[in-house]
């Protein structure tokens, strides 16, 4: 009840054989995936802590500059806005004192 299989160099291979094969190959793989595994769960080395928000000495006076101008850009758009809006209320007064005041009844209907 064996089942034969001819091998590349013509002796036969049982399939106890081919088993062996094919759990050997399974064996390493697994070994593999295991081995990978474990080295990308190696800690990395420890980097000298550096701190974003300390900037160097020469930037600090850059950086504080460019927030000032951003707080006073900040003002004016907000200045700008107000006006804007003053001006809006002006325009609709205008609009509505430029209406008729005349009621539709005071003309003459076409006959």
């Amino acid at each position: 009840m064996y089942l034969r299989d001819v091998a590349s160099n013509g002796k036969p291979k049982t399939m106890n054989c081919v088993f062996r094969t094919i759990w050997g190959s399974l064996g390493g793989a697994v070994l593999l995936s295991i081995t990978l595994n474990a080295c990308g769960t190696v800690a990395p080395a420890p980097v000298a802590a550096v701190h974003r928000n300390d900037p160097p000495a020469g930037e600090s006076s850059v950086v504080q500059s460019l927030q000032r101008q951003l707080r006073e850009r900040d003002k004016r758009i907000e200045a700008l806005a107000s006006q804007l809006n003053a001006l809006k209320l002006i325009d609709q007064d205008v609009e509505k004192r430029k209406k008729p005041s005349r009621s539709p009844m005071t003309l003459t209907p076409i006959e």
